[in-house]
């Protein structure tokens, strides 16, 4: 049985207004981008059913530097630039969790 550990990121983001088919678009790059930074394992957005105004992002990192080269990354600082005034709320969960493969 192989052990991995993982960093899972859960970021939970409120919007003011209803932009979120914009910033599902926007954030394609992003995704993109950081799928390509070392030590991204996954990196999805989620819109949570019934609520218009929330995504969800989900990442994976293989470890906790990894995430935090990932917060200096033009592409995350210039996504923040364009859509954080236009957050309400922010709910981050950072998890450093077990693997296991059976």
């Amino acid at each position: 049985m192989e052990v991995i550990k993982l960093i899972i990121v859960l970021a939970e983001i409120t919007f003011k207004k209803n932009i979120t088919d914009e910033v599902i678009e926007e954030s394609q790059a992003l995704i993109k981008d950081s799928l390509a930074e070392k030590g991204c394992i996954d990196y999805q957005l989620y819109n949570p059913v019934g609520n218009d105004n929330s995504l969800l992002f989900l990442e994976k990192w293989e470890e906790k530097s990894y995430l935090e080269l990932h917060l200096k990354q033009p592409h995350f600082i210039n996504f923040h630039r364009s859509f954080g005034n236009l957050f309400e709320k922010t709910e981050i969960s950072v998890y450093s969790s077990e693997k296991i493969e059976l």
